[in-house]
């Protein structure tokens, strides 16, 4: 059997695979995974021919799973046995230590099992294992000497994005502007699931091409946003654009103060983080993905993360949380507690 690769792509799966390891915390890249195995698996043994069973990798035992695996379905000829959160059925834990057997030998890990399970072919069964953390290890050589496939599922850089956003268009026949990428990016966010159930509604309300006005019709900003305005306007230094944004947020737009609190304790988190990181000589931008940073306030927040003083930054987030904390504690008032907070993140941003 020729050598495969150690990662392929989800569309690129024939069906022949014994074994896939769907790799990655993207929903979406899973689900297209899952998708052309079970397209590919049909095409073989027919629309009556395969058994799913879907499974909870902390609700089963891995015995359990190897017995599915050998044991024929009495529905179909072939079955498919997908397993989410597959790194909790190999999960080893902490306090376990190293166990021994009855005749005095350490017991095998559940990683072990499962690498000794996987060794001998299933011929009537195909395994899907979706891990949005997989750590890799030896049982990623006996998974591909065995024909098995390592997909990667992780996130695409902010370089990627509007090319799967094309392509997303595309899969529904329709092309998307640039600008009105941009904006549905602003709006959704960077997670592919999320920017594809958007663009089902976009391509539904479409005849060939999607334009901004569209997407500014359609794809609304979420109930928060108007909060979350407020991190730019903390972000801008200028305190008088803060005092108006809560303005707006608290009296006009009629919001609690608990959405508020928590956009400012993000923001003291994040740029703690960053400060800390950036001391250590890590690049901000690295970061973007992991801190969930995109649009407007991504690139201030990265600069002024980068800069300020991570004794201040750390000290801003534990007032912060503080600060929220009080109020309902009977100490001082909730919403000047929520402004003076505003007040001195800005200034701190201000530098």
């Amino acid at each position: 059997m020729a050598k495969k690769a150690a990662e392929t792509k989800p569309e690129a799966l024939q069906g022949q695979e014994p074994v896939v390891v769907l790799k990655g915390p993207e929903r979406l890249l899973q689900r297209l995974g899952i998708q052309t195995m079970e397209n590919e698996l049909l095409k073989q043994h027919g629309p009556d021919g395969v058994a799913v069973e879907r499974h909870r990798g902390e609700h089963i035992k891995l015995a359990d799973v190897l017995d599915a695996m050998r044991t024929p379905s009495l529905l179909a000829p072939h079955t498919l046995v997908i397993i989410e959160g597959a790194e909790h059925l190999i999960k080893e834990e902490d306090d376990d230590g190293d166990p021994i057997t009855p005749r005095g030998k350490k017991a095998r890990t559940p990683r072990q099992v499962l690498e000794d399970g996987l060794a001998s072919p299933f011929p009537n069964a195909t395994l899907i294992l979706q891990a949005n953390d997989w750590r890799p290890g030896r049982i990623d050589r006996v998974i591909l000497d065995q024909g098995g496939a390592m997909v990667d599922c992780k996130p695409p850089s902010e370089n990627e994005i509007p090319g799967w956003i094309d392509r997303l268009a595309a899969d529904h026949n329709r092309s998307i502007a640039a600008a009105a990428k941009q904006l549905l990016l602003d709006r959704v966010g960077p997670e592919l699931s999320q920017l594809d159930a958007a663009m089902r509604k976009l391509a539904g309300a479409s005849d060939e091409r999607i334009d901004v006005k569209l997407v500014d019709q359609l794809v609304a900003k979420s109930s928060s946003d108007e909060v979350w305005a407020l991190q730019e306007a903390v972000l801008s230094g200028n305190p008088q654009r803060t005092a108006q944004v809560l303005h707006e947020v608290l009296d006009i737009g009629r919001k609690s103060t608990v959405p508020a609190f928590w956009c400012l304790i993000d923001l003291a988190r994040k740029l703690a983080t960053l400060s800390i990181n950036a001391e250590r000589g890590v690049d901000p931008w690295s970061l973007s993905r992991p801190l969930k940073l995109w649009g407007p306030a991504q690139g201030p927040t990265l600069n002024i993360g980068a800069r300020i003083n991570p004794d201040v930054a750390a000290r801003l987030h534990r007032e912060a949380l503080d600060a929220q904390l009080a109020p309902r504690q009977g100490r001082g008032h909730e919403r000047r507690a929520l402004e003076t907070l505003a007040i001195r993140l800005t200034l701190a941003c201000a530098g």
